[in-house]
């Protein structure tokens, strides 16, 4: 007599069909938290430009940093690009993924205003959103960034 040991092909085949179901399963219930989370992190980044801008402004305000080149000063507005900000060590983002600017209006009075137009590659867009904390930001995350990249050059002619 024979002692065949194994598995058949048919208890194989049922193996691989559970797996595959659960599979589908997992995977249509985690995609959409995926994309949850990379837009609240996208949403935190941003936070994270306006208090970089924030804090370069009280530095400036002391005396402490000198606004750089692409950015710019004008009676009380103060316009900070993301790569301005990363190049001060305020921020600590990736160039290469991050573009972007903060105006900063009324920047050395009581209430000033934060203005944000950031981009991450081109996955998320925010577009003259206000504010200082995005993490709750219910604007919409993909604007239409100008052609000529405007939304992250400083004029403050």
């Amino acid at each position: 007599m024979k002692n065949n040991k194994g598995f058949t092909l048919i208890e194989l085949l049922a193996v691989i069909v559970v797996l595959a179901i659960v599979m589908v399963l997992a995977a249509t219930t985690v995609l959409p938290y995926m994309s949850s989370a990379r837009e609240n992190a996208f949403k935190v980044e941003a936070t994270n430009v306006v208090k970089a801008a924030e804090s370069a402004k009280d530095l400036y305000t002391l005396g402490q940093v000198t606004i750089p080149t692409n950015s710019c000063v004008s009676g009380t507005t103060m316009c900070l690009t993301v790569d301005e900000l990363i190049t001060l060590g305020i921020y600590d983002g990736d160039p290469n993924t991050f573009d972007g600017k903060v105006v900063i209006t009324n920047y050395n009075g009581n209430n000033p205003t934060y203005t944000l137009n950031l981009k991450k590659n081109t996955e998320f867009t925010i577009i003259d959103g206000t504010g200082k904390d995005y993490s709750k930001y219910t604007g919409s995350l993909t604007g239409t960034w100008p052609a000529d990249n405007s939304a992250s050059t400083c004029s403050c002619s």
